[in-house]
């Protein structure tokens, strides 16, 4: 059984979007908390470094991430710091890890990476290979972190060492370095990547790239994204309805309220022989 197959026998518990703008009013009107005490916002921007332990899985991942304030400073740049979204996202990943979801088969990029949280999580989650990809400025910060949170392998059990890697990935153009593709990818992971309507189209196109990279199997495409602006939002979702089959996935009730998740594949990629 393939990633995508198993992502594809949870479907039932998914909920099919069709329209943005139905999404967005359910979104906003029955589910969207404007009570600024539970927004997620920042974790704590006036740090240099880190320590976040990740719940959700077989073990707590204690792990260390370096942040740069002066970088999340200028006009333009939201990921030198650390969001409290994606270590929703990442506590995700760690518990589908313990129902079912076999990370040491995939091999899976993280678009729009920042601090790299969510890159890390999945590779001490056992990840066969992860590449965590953003644009030049970040990539001090980004390889920083990749580099002080790689698992030291033994390899005793002469099983292939599992890989983190972090590189350049500019949104609408196709990458430069040839290890984003080295291998056929499983998994697209963003975690909210979005605060200005203007980037969507580039993000989806980077994220058409990634998945047609492939055609044997769909690639799942999983989108986490905080609930700010529902125009921005509106657009996102409708951006991405024009190439992909979109799915809201629960997370939990606490988060509901503020942070959305999304599973997808291209449309028409799917056919009866990728399910068995």
């Amino acid at each position: 059984m393939s990633f995508f197959d198993k992502v594809y026998s949870e479907i039932g518990e998914y909920t099919r979007v069709e329209d943005a703008e139905e999404e967005v009013c359910e979104l906003y009107s029955v589910y969207y908390s404007s009570n600024g005490s539970s927004r997620l916002d920042l974790v704590d921007p006036s740090k240099t470094e880190l320590t976040v332990e990740l719940t959700g899985g077989t073990k707590t991942l204690t792990l260390t991430i370096a942040q740069n304030p002066n970088i999340n400073n200028e006009l333009g740049q939201t990921g030198a710091v650390l969001w409290n979204s994606s270590i929703i996202t990442s506590e995700y990943l760690a518990r589908r890890s313990t129902h079912g979801w076999d990370f040491s088969t995939i091999n899976a990029i993280e678009l729009g990476s920042g601090c790299g949280l969510v890159s890390i999580a999945m590779h001490q989650l056992g990840a066969r290979r992860v590449v965590a990809t953003d644009q030049a400025r970040m990539m001090k910060l980004l390889t920083r972190n990749t580099d002080c949170n790689r698992v030291v392998q033994l390899n005793r059990n002469r099983k292939p060492p599992t890989v983190l890697l972090a590189t350049e990935y500019v949104w609408g153009r196709a990458p430069e370095d040839p290890r984003v593709f080295a291998e056929p990818v499983d998994m697209v992971v963003i975690s909210d990547c979005v605060y200005h309507e203007s980037v969507a189209p580039l993000l989806v196109r980077s994220l058409v790239d990634v998945c047609k990279s492939r055609s044997d199997v769909p690639v799942v495409v999983l989108v986490g994204q905080e609930l700010r602006s529902d125009i921005v939002h509106a657009a996102f979702v409708a951006e991405l309805l024009k190439h992909f089959d979109v799915y809201r996935v629960p997370v939990m009730p606490s988060v509901d309220t503020n942070y959305v998740l999304y599973a997808m594949w291209l449309r028409g990629s799917h056919s009866p022989e990728h399910t068995h």
